[in-house]
């Protein structure tokens, strides 16, 4: 079990490093290799096909991952245009609704009109303002004509008063006369003798 776990490892070992050195492995280092283990002739290079066929294939392959990655890094690019595009006409539309949002708090519609907030308020409080003014006047004449009520009150009252004191005076003076020409009537009477 042990040699069999020692197996294991020492195989992912040896596969990370061949792959690694695989990644390390450039084109350019592939193609000094190639140079270097080749054997000169007439100022010439032999190279053996079987080498010549691996760098083939190792460049196809290298340029088909180019090929991969330069496609998937378009598509990464036209993704990250439509979403550039998709977050600017957001941003526009949350632009609008800005603007139309800090519209309808400057202004403010009343009977089917719009109107600065301001302007809406001004009217507002001039006409409590007036209305204020309005209810000051007619509280002042309500209480000047209530004192003058008052007044006229009290004079008739005193008027009521002294005509009561005038009749009393009157209905006196009539019966003190009454009485007086009775008593003249009387005196002036001849007295009848009794028989």
């Amino acid at each position: 079990m042990r040699n069999k776990f020692t197996f294991t490892v020492a195989l992912i070992a040896i596969s990370l490093a061949s792959f690694a050195q695989e990644r390390t492995n450039t084109i350019d280092n592939q193609f000094n290799t190639l140079l270097n283990e080749s054997t000169n002739w007439q100022k010439s290079k032999i190279v053996e096909v079987e080498k010549i066929h691996q760098l083939q294939k190792n460049v196809n392959d290298s340029l088909t991952k180019l090929h991969l990655t330069i496609a998937n890094n378009k598509d990464a690019s036209l993704e990250h245009k439509e979403s550039v595009e998709s977050l600017a006409s957001q941003l526009k539309i949350t632009r609008d609704s800005l603007s139309t949002s800090l519209s309808s708090t400057k202004n403010i519609e009343v009977l089917g009109m719009s109107s600065e907030k301001s302007t809406f308020l001004t009217i507002i409080w001039s006409i409590i303002g007036i209305l204020i003014i309005v209810l000051g006047v007619i509280y002042y004449r309500f209480k000047r004509s209530f004192s003058e009520i008052r007044e006229v009150n009290r004079k008739l009252t005193e008027t009521e008063e002294e005509l009561e004191e005038l009749r009393k005076s009157s209905l006196e003076r009539e019966q003190r006369i009454r009485r007086q020409l009775q008593d003249e009537i009387n005196k002036n009477k001849p007295v009848e003798k009794k028989e």
